[in-house]
Parts: C-alpha cells; sequence; structure tokens
C-alpha cells in the first residue's frame, strides 16, 4: 500500500471520533512517530522543504523496524498551518521530500503520515496528546495498540502514548533533553525507555520485541 498523507478538518475529525470499533482481530504493531525533533531536525515552523534534514541513523532505523514487521506513521501537530505561517501545500511537500530522502538512503518507506493542521486555541479532536489520528490509523491498519509504540521528543508524545494505550520512548534529540530535565516527577505517564536518538529508540524496541517472542 502506498504511502499517504492525511490532514483532517475539524468536522472530519469529529465525524471519525464516533466511528464504531474495530471488530476484527488487530494483527498489525506500529510504530507511531513524531516528525519533527524526531525524524527530521528541528526546525522552528519549518517552512522550506529544502531544509528538510534527516537526523543520523533515522533512515537506517525505520528501515529496521520496517523488517521486523512494524507499520511505521507520523502523527505529528502541524499548528504553523492553524497559525497562518505555512500552507498544508507546503507540508506536503515537506513530507513528501522527507520520504524521498529515507528511500534514497535506506529504501525505508512511511506506511502514513497524519497530522493535525489546528492551532492549540482550537481545542480540535486531533491535537497531540489526544490519540484520534492514533486511533485512526489503527482503524484503518488493523493495528493493535496495545503491541505499538510511541516515539518522540515531547511530554505530549508520552501522554500521547498513554492515551492511546500504547508505550511511550522519549528521543532526546529536538526538544527531547529540555523536556526531559523538566519531566513532572510525580505523574505516571512516564516513558518506558529514554533514547540518545531515533536509531537508538528503534534498536531498543526490536531488541525488546524479539525477548519477548
Amino acid at each position: 500500500m502506498s504511502a499517504l498523507t492525511f490532514s483532517r478538518s475539524y468536522a472530519q475529525a469529529l465525524r471519525r471520533s464516533a466511528a464504531p470499533p474495530l471488530r476484527r482481530a488487530l494483527k498489525n504493531r506500529a510504530i507511531f512517530l513524531d516528525r519533527d525533533g524526531t525524524i527530521i531536525h528541528e526546525a522552528h515552523y519549518l517552512r522550506d522543504p529544502r531544509k528538510v534534514k534527516l537526523y543520523r541513523g533515522a533512515a537506517k532505523a525505520l528501515k529496521q523496524a520496517e523488517r521486523s514487521g512494524f507499520k511505521l506513521i507520523i502523527v505529528s501537530n502541524q499548528s504553523g498551518i492553524g497559525r497562518g505561517w505555512v500552507c498544508e501545500k507546503t507540508v506536503d511537500r515537506i513530507h513528501n521530500k522527507m520520504k524521498r530522502l529515507l528511500s534514497a538512503s535506506s529504501g525505508a518507506r512511511l506506511d502514513a503520515v497524519y497530522f493535525c493542521p489546528h492551532a492549540p486555541w482550537d481545542h480540535c479532536p486531533c491535537r497531540k496528546p489526544k490519540p484520534l489520528l492514533v486511533r485512526q490509523a489503527c482503524r484503518r491498519f488493523n493495528i493493535d495498540p496495545r503491541r505499538s509504540f510511541v516515539i518522540g521528543d515531547k511530554i505530549a508524545d508520552i501522554k500521547l502514548a498513554k492515551a492511546a494505550g500504547s508505550t511511550g520512548v522519549l528521543v532526546l534529540t529536538g526538544h527531547g533533553r529540555e523536556e526531559w530535565a523538566r519531566w513532572p516527577k510525580n505523574k505516571n505517564w512516564k516513558p518506558i525507555y529514554v533514547a540518545g536518538s531515533l536509531f537508538t529508540a528503534i534498536r531498543w524496541i526490536v531488541g525488546r520485541e524479539k525477548l519477548v517472542k
């Protein structure tokens, strides 16, 4: 199945959030990935596809996860759209550039890219850490969220993992190091693992899954 890019209007998101639960057996595992600061270098509201730069080892790591049977799905907040700083077409071009770099580097292929285009004050149902986009992906790709992981560089990604019933892994790239330094120590939604990079995070996940089997 070809990689797809999704953005949802507020009304569409509301309709999909009311969709009936999946009745068939959940077979697939996924890694839900943040974009900026996790796969590509953090840029303040990236607006130029020419500035897309993969983290070292990111493409190789994603290919390893793909070979291990994981669906690879981006779930990100792109509030620059809602703030009027970037248009959806430019975001699509950024995603296409990222996909080309991944493919050229290691042959890695994303199964889908989901993003919330709303500003925080829109109080939409699809902005992380709300799990709507993860649930949409689980329905579409027959994914068991309990056997899946969320990787990102922010507290919102780990809260998303908890809300979706998945396992959260924090990376120290992007905002990760400062987020971990100010982590609320009294919360029960800490990451199961803190990795220096996406490469390290996926190596840990793949190794852990082999031990579980």
